[in-house]
């Protein structure tokens, strides 16, 4: 059992506290209904679908890093972190994921509604099939990582399990099949999105495991180099260029057309009221590529370029929302207050906030639990050691 330092136990007091934060907010949210976040019947999906995006990507990065340690030469570097990442990504990611739904729903006692009522050809139920398989493939590869750790399993028989972690990661392109299928969604309905999905999930994932990693380094229980650092921040970096050849591209296509369905929505977000939200993705993007794609020894600075990241992603998934679903193609009638030019932009309550940090709280709160009960990093100095490069250790 590692000896957990101060701020390993600061840690564990702090998430529980933020857990339970979140808690009270869905218990008023519950009780008094959606009516206290500032969805509406325009801007029906919020922080919560955000987040779901966030954690079901970080979860899928998290898969493919684990599985690429094994089944790439140029990653075998990373396989004494492999039981924190697959630990991490697919559970707490996808414990993460699935409670941000819960919050979402009305009435959350109908959740099981998607299997007695299950539509084979909706994309919500291989949403749900993805996030199902990947609890159960998180389970077993962490399992699995473990046994070989203990000297009870050979490395070799990994590489099945390996290759359907990869492919599982993979699909996080389904997630945006909910939303390149809605023909009405112009923004939306776009054959780029799926990809955008993937390299979406890799940036965010990996900016997290830099952050965890530096974290851990800190407080003693780990060691990682770093030039180990500095590759995951460049492969991050590069699929945040990606990123921004694609929202530059939806850009440019829009505004050149002039008029049209997707040039208001454009227009809107580059010029309109939703122009502060996109230049602040923008700027995000274009820091995270400075800082991620820069080589330093600094922690500070991968750190800080990971985190800036991950705000760029949590924008690109705030503007692909609000900027279509407050412009729809068809207005409904009734009060001033269901037009969309009197509609402003999508600012989310402190309740629907409150609810998020819970969320998130709760995450990383069983994050140090399986560092602490499950031993994640013991034995990582003779694994690096093995691997050639860095060392890594847990106090003990």
């Amino acid at each position: 059992m590692m000896n957990k330092p101060i701020q390993f136990k600061a840690g564990m007091i702090i998430s529980a506290l933020l857990a339970v934060l979140g808690i009270v907010c869905w218990i008023l949210q519950l009780t008094r209904g959606l009516q206290l976040t500032h969805m509406n019947d325009y801007m029906t999906w919020g922080l919560y679908i955000i987040g779901f995006m966030l954690f079901t990507g970080i979860t899928a990065g998290s898969l493919i890093f684990t599985s690429s340690a094994y089944l790439f030469p140029s990653m075998a570097e990373y396989k004494p972190y492999t039981r924190i990442t697959s630990y991490i990504g697919a559970i707490c990611g996808v414990i993460a994921a699935g409670l941000f739904i819960v919050v979402d729903i009305g009435n959350p006692e109908r959740a099981w509604y998607i299997i007695t009522k299950a539509h084979i050809a909706s994309p919500m139920f291989w949403d749900t099939v993805i996030l199902a398989a990947y609890v159960i493939i998180g389970i077993l590869f962490t399992r699995q990582l473990i046994l070989v750790q203990e000297g009870k399993k050979d490395e070799q028989d990994l590489r099945i399990i390996s290759i359907v972690a990869f492919v599982a990661g993979l699909l996080v392109m389904a997630t945006s099949f909910v939303f390149a299928m809605q023909v009405a969604r112009p923004l939306w309905n776009n054959p780029v999105e799926p990809v955008s999905f993937l390299a979406a999930a890799l940036v965010a994932a990996f900016s997290l495991l830099i952050i965890l990693f530096a974290i851990l380094s800190k407080t003693g229980h780990i060691q990682i180099s770093s030039d180990k650092l500095n590759k995951l921040g460049q492969l991050a970096g590069l699929f945040l260029l990606f990123e921004l050849f694609v929202v530059l591209g939806e850009v440019a296509i829009g505004l050149y057309a002039g008029q049209g369905e997707e040039a208001v929505i454009i227009r809107w977000l580059v010029a309109g009221k939703g122009a502060p939200f996109f230049w602040v993705e923008i700027i995000a993007i274009v820091a995270g590529l400075i800082l991620l794609l820069k080589k330093s020894s600094k922690t500070s600075v991968m750190v800080a370029g990971a985190s800036v990241s991950i705000l760029a992603i949590f924008m690109i998934k705030y503007n692909l929302l609000q900027a279509q679903l407050l412009n729809p193609l068809l207005t409904y009638g009734g009060p001033v207050g269901y037009n969309p030019a009197e509609l402003g932009v999508y600012i989310p309550s402190l309740i629907e906030v409150g609810v998020s940090i819970g969320i998130v709280a709760l995450g990383w709160l069983l994050v140090l639990i399986g560092l602490n009960v499950l031993d994640l990093g013991s034995g990582q100095k003779q694994n690096a050691a093995a691997q050639g490069g860095g060392t890594a250790k847990v106090t003990v």
